[in-house]
């Protein structure tokens, strides 16, 4: 007996499998593309946060160190001149943009370390710190780098005055130890035209560790 063996067929995909196929690839791809743009945006954003905290927590931390091993504060909303020989506060909620005090080491080219002085101020949305050896050469020392442009810096001091004494560097204190925030607030400087600047604020506070006397 003889058997007869029918052969199969082979069918391909048709037109519409194909197109929607195409279609649900295109819609794959395109999704996965928009989702690596965003994480690169992401991580751009990133970027600029931790070298707005990394320069800022820099900068903060040289002032605060100076603070707590400073003396004879001295808080206004200018820089006076001649500099203050007495102490001054400014209390919440005016409180004052520029930060006066004597540092804790002598300062290059003084002839009186006693009566040296530091300012820490705002201008142009950088912050400064200008050197005031007695007896020598005033030196500005730029804190803040050009990846942040600073917007505020207002400082909040108590216990900086002092009682009614005789004048100049011979004030008699009120022996109230210094305490001081400060608060500074900005925004990054894209490096890129198409990323966005990023906001930020810091908040510290410092007290003299140095007898108020």
């Amino acid at each position: 007996m003889m058997h007869f063996f029918r052969k199969k067929s082979v069918q391909g995909f048709t037109l519409v499998e194909l197109l929607v196929s195409m279609a649900i690839f295109v819609t794959v791809i395109t999704v996965a593309v928009g989702a690596l743009f965003s994480a690169q945006v992401v991580n751009t954003k990133l970027e600029q946060t931790q070298a707005v905290l990394d320069g800022m927590h820099l900068a903060t931390e040289v002032i605060v160190r100076e603070m707590r091993y400073g003396a004879w504060f001295y808080c206004d909303t200018s820089i006076p001149s001649p500099l203050p020989s007495t102490r001054k506060s400014c209390d919440y909620p005016n409180g004052g943009t520029v930060l006066i005090f004597k540092p804790t080491a002598a300062l290059l080219g003084t002839t009186d370390e006693t009566r040296d002085r530091v300012a820490y101020y705002l201008s142009s949305g950088v912050l400064y710190k200008n050197e005031y050896p007695y007896g020598g050469t005033m030196r500005v020392n730029q804190i803040t780098s050009s990846d942040v442009r600073v917007d505020t810096l207002s400082f909040y001091a108590t216990g900086l005055n002092t009682t009614a004494g005789t004048s100049d560097y011979l004030n008699v204190a009120d022996y109230n130890q210094p305490l001081i925030t400060m608060i500074i607030s900005g925004e990054t400087v894209p490096r890129k035209i198409t990323s966005q600047p990023v906001s930020f604020s810091v908040q510290t506070s410092a007290a003299s560790r140095t007898l108020d006397r």
